[in-house]
């Protein structure tokens, strides 16, 4: 026993040190032990460079500086921006392609080539909707006149500009609403869906009349031929009617929605139209631009009405 003090009398002694030491006060180890440290940390000091090389190469460490939250501001505004322009150009590029096809299907489904199409842009509608009177951005400057007929996608119908023309816009009066006078009928043809062709012989005629919201209602003979031609469904197109321009003949008016006898009048059916156009929906319409007189063609029919012989 006494032999294995002897052999750990160093570690013994070093600890009663060490022990000694941990009860001295701060201020009297602080001269000494600063100087102790510094010489026993010297040889352990390339080692720890070493280290921290080796920690830099394996992940190495991002000095770049975080950005100005201004800059990025700045940045987000830019992408925003030109990001607003996109979609608008995009929307451009949409309206455009839409005037086109109005304006080919105008032209190809239109009767005669005394007119011209040209889009007018629905700049007010009536408070409250309802399908009333209709403002458009075109007036007398664009040879707008009073009658000339509106319609959209080619042969729908929607109505004809009211009096009163303006330089640079006018009043459309949709076909069917509160607006409408009653008490001018209009000719028109039922006909069955799909059927393109108007003849004068085709159809069953009708004279049709504005009850307002939309609808159109008119009387037909009650008889095994009109029971079996006039199905809820079945289009109904404008008639050769000479109270209106040429340009609305033949268009799309709109569906038959019912078919009624009347109790007053056992030999009579009424029918109820649904018009095809809803023009508080409406964004734009094609304007049949036909072709008037000029003041100057006016003073010189006045003064020659003849004609150069």
């Amino acid at each position: 026993m006494f032999g294995l003090l002897q052999n750990d009398r160093p570690l013994i002694i070093t600890s009663l040190v060490v022990l000694v030491l941990a009860f001295l006060p701060t201020r009297w180890l602080l001269p000494w032990t600063g100087d102790l440290g510094s010489i026993i940390a010297l040889p352990l000091t390339p080692l720890g460079h070493a280290a921290g090389s080796a920690l830099a190469l394996v992940r190495p460490v991002d000095e770049d500086p975080l950005p100005d939250p201004a800059e990025v501001n700045r940045i987000i505004e830019e992408r925003d921006a030109y990001r607003g322009r996109w979609h608008a150009g995009r929307l451009q590029i949409e309206r455009l392609e839409n005037e086109l096809a109005q304006l080919q299907g105008a032209r190809q489904r239109g009767i005669g080539t005394d007119w011209t199409p040209r889009n007018a842009t629905v700049v007010g509608h009536q408070l409250g909707g309802g399908g009333g009177p209709l403002r458009l951005n075109l007036g007398r400057r664009q040879g707008v006149t009073e009658g000339t007929i509106a319609v959209v996608n080619g042969d729908r119908l929607v109505g004809r500009v009211a009096g009163g023309v303006a330089q640079l816009s006018s009043v459309l009066i949709p076909i069917g609403s509160v607006s409408t006078d009653s008490r001018h009928d209009f000719q028109a043809r039922i006909l069955p869906a799909g059927s393109d062709d108007l003849g004068a012989d085709d159809g069953v005629r009708i004279n049709l009349r504005s009850t307002g919201e939309g609808r159109l209602v008119g009387m037909v003979e009650r008889n095994s031929r009109t029971e079996s031609s006039i199905q809820p469904g079945h289009e109904v197109r404008m008639g050769s009617d000479p109270a209106w321009p040429a340009t609305a003949w033949a268009m799309l008016v709109g569906t038959v929605v019912a078919v009624e006898p009347i109790d007053e009048q056992p030999l009579r059916l009424r029918v109820t139209v649904r018009r095809i156009v809803e023009p508080e929906r409406l964004l734009g319409v094609t304007l049949k631009i036909q072709p008037t007189m000029t003041d100057d063609d006016q003073r010189q029919t006045a003064i020659d009405p003849g004609g150069e012989s």
